[in-house]
């Protein structure tokens, strides 16, 4: 029998399973921003995971290896947030709210992004062409009402979660991610939202008491960007929650429906939509064809 009253210190390296799962995440997130590691650091994961060397050992490394690579800069980024996604995912330790986020992202992007970038809310206001909005923009939160929509945001879920022992684990869920849906359109950063609200996510839902596996963030991490795109749209020829539904189906309930490229199905759909009307056939008479046409369009 263990000893009560008897705090334990966590080491934060995890086991050989959970460094795994955290790698193939951590690896996996960097394609939101069309990143991809480098071989290199994929040979050290396994170092790592099998024990041999540590989280700071492999980061030591990899900095190491990028002073003297210079041609595989496109890399850097990759490598070293990979990294620090799987350091960070070992923990146990969390807490519901801002500052958390703020943590998160100081963690993954120090001595990657620009200092003033690092931890901070942004302090100007930003657009992004999105491939299933056809290049054009969610709608951000201002900046300079980033902290206070953030305190009310995390003040809502943290009401709703008072009544999560009496509701099922699909609402709890569902709550969960319209809550971190909500975070990421407020975009609090500069660079590297999308990452920080999937760590930070994990983090929360394991509190929640839900088993997040690898698969669905490390397979499917473009697609949850564009979930959260299309959740978050004001444009009602975009606007769907259902593939966001999917996801979360996914994610803490290992559900086995494939989750498509959205942008395909997408472009697919607002192609079939924008189709120019069909020539009208000249072996018809002009005035019914034209009485047709106006028909169908009215």
């Amino acid at each position: 029998m263990l000893p009560e009253d008897v705090y334990y210190v966590s080491t934060d390296e995890g086991t050989p399973a959970t460094r795994s799962n955290a790698w193939d995440i951590g690896f996996g997130l960097q394609a939101v921003d069309g990143l991809t590691p480098s071989d290199y650091a994929i040979e050290q994961s396994k170092e790592q995971i099998s024990g041999k060397v540590s989280y700071a050992e492999v980061e030591h490394r990899l900095r190491e290896y990028h002073s003297a690579e210079s041609e595989e800069a496109e890399h850097f980024e990759a490598d070293i947030v990979s990294t620090r996604v799987s350091s960070l995912l070992q923990t146990e330790s969390f807490v519901f709210a801002p500052p958390m986020l703020r943590q998160i992202h100081r963690h993954l992007f120090d001595g990657v992004f620009k200092n003033d970038w690092v931890g901070q809310w942004r302090q100007v206001n930003l657009t992004k062409k999105e491939p299933v909005l056809q290049g054009d923009s969610v709608s951000y939160a201002p900046f300079h009402l980033i902290g206070e929509m953030l305190d009310y945001d995390f003040g809502q879920e943290k009401g709703r979660q008072a009544k999560y022992p009496q509701i099922g684990r699909h609402e709890i869920a569902s709550s969960a991610f319209g809550f971190i849906s909500g975070v990421w359109q407020i975009h609090p950063f500069r660079e590297g939202n999308t990452r920080t609200t999937a760590v930070f996510a994990i983090l929360y839902l394991r509190q929640l008491g839900f088993i997040i596996g690898n698969e669905p963030f490390a397979s499917n991490a473009q697609y949850f960007r564009d979930a959260l795109v299309l959740d978050n749209t004001f444009d009602p020829d975009f606007k769907d929650p259902a593939p966001l539904r999917r996801f979360m189906e996914k994610a803490p309930f290992n559900s086995p429906i494939e989750l498509e490229n959205l942008r395909d199905s997408y472009f697919a759909v607002q192609s079939t939509q924008s189709d120019p009307l069909p020539e009208p056939d000249p072996s018809v008479d002009n005035e019914t064809s034209a009485g047709i046409a106006t028909h169908e369009l009215n």
